[in-house]
């Protein structure tokens, strides 16, 4: 992620930009995204991939384009038909590469790490002096990564100061006022655009690609939703039907702030936001599919394993643990390992450190202790072998 931000810090970004407001980087290195897409690999994605209704969106700002212009009765994508609509001015979406693209998987993984949420990346490729879509503001964060061509943007002042994700909006007609800031976007530049904020883009006179890397945050009121989830599971007085009547009489007001603050009361005090808290960390990353590439090497390797192998946490590794009697839960690719609790600190050396020495594994393990955890791990896909 550090290397989407240069030469703007993390810390600088998430202290002054984040979710307050936009960042234009203007780099002058078209080569910044190199290795994350091409326009032949995106073409080799429509063309020559089975693409369904749910990975793809042509739009025009223009005219409307129905679905059914260039997807098939079974929902399989018409590659023939989306290319003609691009040629005639319309912009192709492909949504949730990060599912079909190990660069951009990697990418939202890095992501994901910095900002305890899920990331989404999605392309965009205009033909020239194209508009996708209407001005319009998104109710997730987006990271706007120039790879190919240049785009103009305009923003203004935002109607809905971050939307939940129900509150997307669109504007019919372009707004009253000028925009607050207008800007050219070309290879290796970014752009990110907080939600909330309305903007538009029109492709120059060459052909666009960018990919739109959006963070799907969570919020303080969906905490607090689960946290009521919770207590309500706990506490019948939170399960208590409404006042019969309350539809077609007014519920007294003294029966209603009496209810209601005995309730408030009651969550407050049974309230467990630290739990809450803990079991949707364990959803997110339960939820984040594996990153294991190489891992059949990695398998080969840990056969072969000895005390003079060296060894590494895998990049990019999205994991949480957590201590219980006389256990560690890692909850990491997918699912949960268990562990005995004497390996914490073995453990957590090997999932943090880019590369070490079997042999120098700290903790309380015997030789062979370490070549059996480590080679566990190896096969769980959380550690790799690195070069000497």
């Amino acid at each position: 992620m550090a290397h989407l931000l240069k030469p703007i810090s993390l810390e600088t970004f998430l202290s002054r930009y984040y979710e307050r407001e936009p960042l234009i980087i203007d780099r002058d290195t078209p080569s910044h995204y190199d290795g994350l897409i091409t326009v032949d690999a995106l073409e080799d994605i429509i063309c020559a991939t089975a693409l369904t209704s749910d990975d793809i969106l042509v739009v025009d700002d223009s005219r409307e384009i129905d679905p059914e212009d260039y997807i098939c009765a079974d929902e399989k994508i018409d590659a023939v038909r989306v290319q003609r609509l691009f040629d005639e001015g319309a912009t192709i979406s492909l949504r949730q590469m990060q599912n079909k693209v190990p660069s951009l998987a990697t990418l939202c993984r890095s992501a994901e790490q910095q900002f305890s949420c899920a990331f989404q990346a999605n392309l965009y490729f205009s033909p020239p002096n194209a508009q996708g879509f209407k001005t319009h503001h998104d109710t997730h964060d987006v990271f706007i990564l120039q790879i190919l061509g240049s785009k103009h943007w305009q923003i203004y002042e935002p109607v809905v100061p971050l939307p939940l994700r129900g509150q997307g909006y669109y504007w019919e007609t372009p707004p009253d006022g000028p925009p607050v800031t207008d800007f050219t976007l070309r290879p290796g530049d970014l752009f990110y655009c907080p939600r909330g904020i309305p903007h538009n883009a029109r492709a120059s006179q060459e052909a666009s690609l960018h990919i739109s890397l959006g963070a799907m945050v969570g919020t303080w009121a969906e905490l607090l939703l689960e946290v009521v989830a919770d207590v309500a599971l706990r506490d019948p007085a939170f399960r208590a039907s409404l006042p019969p009547g309350y539809v077609t009489n007014d519920v007294a007001p003294e029966v209603l702030g009496k209810t209601l603050q005995d309730l408030l009361a009651r969550l407050q005090l049974q309230a467990r936001p630290r739990h809450v808290l803990g079991m949707m960390a364990d959803r997110f990353i339960i939820g984040r599919p594996a990153l294991i590439s190489g891992q059949s090497r990695t398998l080969l390797a840990a056969a072969a394993l000895t005390l003079d192998s060296r060894v590494g946490g895998r990049p990019g590794l999205l994991y949480r643990m957590s201590e219980h009697r006389k256990k560690i839960t890692l909850v990491c690719n997918s699912r949960q390992i268990a562990f005995p609790r004497f390996t914490a600190s073995s453990l957590k050396f090997a999932l943090c450190s880019p590369s070490f020495l079997v042999r120098d594994l700290p903790g309380s393990l015997s030789d062979s202790g370490k070549i059996v955890l480590i080679r566990r791990l190896m096969r769980e896909g959380l550690v790799i072998t690195v070069p000497d």
